[in-house]
């Protein structure tokens, strides 16, 4: 029974190694070992990266569109003391 788990587990290591790094398994690298046995650690940091990443996509959204409406608003305000 042991040894079921044990294949489930470097199984879905190896799935996961076949998504982020891809579906051939270099044995002299350490990123193979890291994603067959260490993939809940190796499954956390990537989510971490993921969510780092989206926050910056999503901080430079916001800047841009605050940019463009500050724009907005000094271009209206120097249109009304032209007319």
């Amino acid at each position: 029974m042991r040894l079921i788990f044990f294949a489930i587990y470097i199984a879905i290591g190896a799935m996961l190694h076949a998504v982020i790094v891809g579906a051939t398994f270099d044995w002299s690298s350490a990123w193979t070992f890291a994603w067959l046995f260490g993939w809940p650690i190796m499954l956390m940091v990537t989510f971490g990266v993921f969510v780092i990443i989206a926050a910056i996509i999503c901080g430079l959204i916001w800047a841009g569109w605050s940019w463009l409406d500050t724009i907005a608003k000094w271009r209206s305000v120097r249109k009304s003391k032209r007319i």
